[in-house]
């Protein structure tokens, strides 16, 4: 049997982009240059690595088994190279998942200090709800994460990060910004405009607030922050986000916090690993960098 890299290569670019038109975009090959490795590996391995629906190839359980480890040779093979390249600067690709949160309002400071130190080195980000994320580190289309929502995947590895804390907040014209306290009662009795089911700030919701109300009247929800805010700034609803996201908007006085004199709505933030995929040296250097 003999399995080369540019095979590896293939499907793993296929596994990742589902087509093999938009693989072989990714790799610079022709399309009939990646369909025939991939054909090639799959018979050096007796057998379909991908399920044929249309146009989309979707792994099987075969394709599965072979892709951690596809990831790691191909990740070995790559640091290697760096290794041997006799330079003091690191090199190469990033790929970092992040929650909508943690992508908006805090990563992009952190990346861009890490990049100004490694400027040979390039990361791209993807951000999703923390959900979505998570499904993505754990089928490998990522080499980190960080959400701040709870992860429960027996695959994945996490690590605590930061703490963020989430407030109550409305307009400054809302009947309720006037109030000295907010309670349950009131909030049973105005209008939401919520992140949707699946993001780590509706989670923390649910917990701390969501739960107690026994009504609930749900105007909108939305999975853009922005969205969120300039909604409730036209006074539409009250809703619930990180203090990171409204920091900005607090201090010149177009929204205002609301006194609910319950605990802090405090969360954890995490970094999180797949465990069966092989921790590069580029990883390791994010990692320092944003544990620092």
């Amino acid at each position: 049997m003999h399995i080369t890299l540019r095979q590896l290569q293939v499907f793993r670019a296929i596994a990742t982009l589902g087509q093999v038109q938009l693989a072989a975009r990714q790799l610079y090959l022709s399309q009939p240059a990646t369909s025939m490795a991939l054909s090639e590996l799959e018979k050096h391995l007796n057998g379909q690595l991908f399920d044929r629906t249309g146009n989309r190839l979707i792994l099987n359980a075969e394709g599965k088994k072979l892709l951690p480890l596809a990831c790691e040779l191909l990740d070995r093979s790559e640091e290697i190279s760096r290794l041997f390249n006799h330079s003091d600067h690191h090199s190469g690709k990033l790929t970092i998942g992040a929650s909508t949160t943690v992508g908006n309002y805090l990563l992009p400071e952190e990346l861009a200090r890490f990049e100004n130190a490694n400027p040979e080195i390039t990361v791209a980000l993807d951000i999703h709800n923390t959900t979505t994320i998570i499904e993505k580190l754990a089928s490998l289309e990522i080499d980190l994460a960080c959400v701040e929502g709870p992860c429960q995947h027996p695959g994945i590895e996490t690590i605590p990060w930061r703490e963020d804390h989430l407030i109550l907040f409305c307009s400054s014209e809302h009947p309720l910004a006037k109030r000295k306290t907010v309670t349950i009662e009131s909030l049973e009795q105005t209008e939401w405009i919520l992140r949707e089911p699946g993001s780590g700030t509706r989670m923390l919701f649910e917990l701390h607030i969501g739960q107690h109300l026994r009504q609930r009247h749900l105007k909108m929800e939305l999975n853009q922050t922005e969205a969120i805010k300039s909604v409730v700034r036209s006074g539409i609803g009250i809703s619930c986000l990180s203090e990171l996201c409204i920091a900005k908007e607090l201090a010149q006085g177009e929204l205002v916090p609301l006194p609910f004199p319950k605990k802090t709505m405090k969360r954890q933030l995490w970094l999180l690993l797949n465990k069966k995929k092989y921790r590069s040296g580029l990883v390791n250097l994010l990692l320092k960098s944003l544990q620092n």
